[in-house]
């Protein structure tokens, strides 16, 4: 008996901290397997120094940072990718391949107002009238993160969350060197 409650004792903090809640590290909730934050992203155009290679790059925002530019600007700091700044074709012309030989390390650096262009006004299958709207990235996000009970079940299925936690996009001291 003794050694049945001291057991339980034992275990009892670590099934205690098991539960996750708005004041747990992201760290903690992501390696949870039983929840899922659902992460708003920020959109980077990546593009190598030559022209050569470019990708979009979707940072969560839990990992990015702001600072303003010695323009005035504010902008928003998503860390660096490796682009592709070289690349080869092999194989024939019908069947040919894309191969990288050489990448750069590029820093993703975007303002964070941006415009969205949308279309107001269609004409046989073809947008005739668009219309533009200036927006920014917020600074605050309130993420949901949702729970499922076990390994078979879907996240999202209708159910609320389990708990939202607050994400504030902090300011990089040292990212303003980083414009090019």
């Amino acid at each position: 008996m003794k050694i049945l409650l001291s057991l339980m004792l034992a275990l009892f903090p670590a099934l205690a901290s098991a539960q996750l809640g708005p004041q747990s590290d992201w760290g903690d909730i992501y390696r949870n397997r039983f929840y899922s934050p659902d992460m708003p992203v920020v959109i980077f155009h990546a593009k190598s120094s030559n022209g050569v290679g470019s990708k979009l790059i979707f940072a969560k925002v839990n990992q990015v940072s702001r600072f303003v530019g010695a323009d005035g600007v504010e902008y928003l700091y998503g860390g660096t990718a490796e682009i592709c700044n070289n690349y080869a074709v092999t194989g024939s012309l019908s069947d040919s391949d894309r191969v990288c030989l050489t990448t750069e390390t590029v820093e993703l650096v975007r303002p964070r107002a941006y415009q969205f262009e949308f279309c107001i006004f269609r004409s046989d299958g073809v947008c005739a009238g668009y219309a533009t709207s200036d927006k920014q990235y917020p600074l605050t996000y309130d993420v949901a993160v949702y729970r499922r009970l076990s390994e078979s079940d879907a996240f999202h299925s209708a159910a609320p969350p389990a708990f939202t936690k607050r994400v504030q996009v902090l300011e990089c001291a040292d990212c303003a060197g980083r414009l090019r």
